[in-house]
């Protein structure tokens, strides 16, 4: 039986260049990631995007079409209705409200000036968007026979139909109430403030002229 063979001497040289192999790699390790951060920000400044270059918008069509409706005034109202048949007579105080403002999907941009930023805003009338009658504050005043004939009111009259008429005409009062000029006037000017300021936030100066 032969002596188990020793293992046999590591070729000499062969340690110093694992070794040298070793200290590279971790030298490398140490590198790599500012190598990789230089190399990324090289190619984002010749690929990558420019700064952005924002600047506010003048005012377009489009921007009021969004607008939708100017509310520029809420109007209050009170007043007293009376109205009559054959056999009744009766009064109301009618209390509402009604909001005013301008149908921003008709404007019209004229003279737009990109250069000075300065455009006029063509605005058709103002108008009565909505109008309410606040029906817990509307009290009946009186509602009574107008006939000579005793009970006649109270037999042949239709109270019922009389307080919805009423109603009905009560809702075109607070209506009409709101349409006069001293309203339309007051929300003209709450509307020429509104877009004026708005654009003037952003350094443009409009000027609004209302279409007859």
């Amino acid at each position: 039986m032969s002596p188990p063979r020793e293992p046999a001497p590591a070729a000499p040289g062969r340690l110093p260049w694992l070794v040298a192999i070793l200290l590279s790699c971790l030298a490398l390790a140490r590198y790599l990631p500012r190598v990789t951060y230089l190399a990324a920000t090289s190619a984002a400044g010749l690929l990558g995007d420019t700064p952005p270059s924002i600047a506010p918008s003048g005012p377009t069509v489009v921007q009021l079409e969004r607008l939708r409706h100017l509310v520029s005034r809420r109007v209050h109202v009170a007043d007293v209705l009376v109205g009559e048949s054959r056999w009744l007579e009766g009064s109301w105080l009618v209390v509402g409200d009604a909001l005013i403002g301008v149908d921003a999907s008709r404007a019209e941009v004229v003279g737009r000036d990109e250069l000075s930023r300065t455009a006029t805003i063509v605005l058709p009338r103002p108008a009565v968007i909505s109008a309410r009658v606040d029906h817990e504050r509307t009290r009946r005043w009186d509602v009574r026979s107008r006939g000579w004939i005793p009970l006649a009111g109270a037999l042949l009259g239709d109270r019922g139909a009389m307080e919805g008429r009423a109603m009905l005409e009560a809702q075109r009062l607070v209506e009409r109430a709101a349409s006069s000029d001293d309203f339309a006037t007051s929300a003209r000017e709450g509307v020429e403030g509104l877009l004026q300021e708005f654009y003037r936030g952003v350094g443009w100066r409009v000027a609004v002229r209302w279409k007859e």
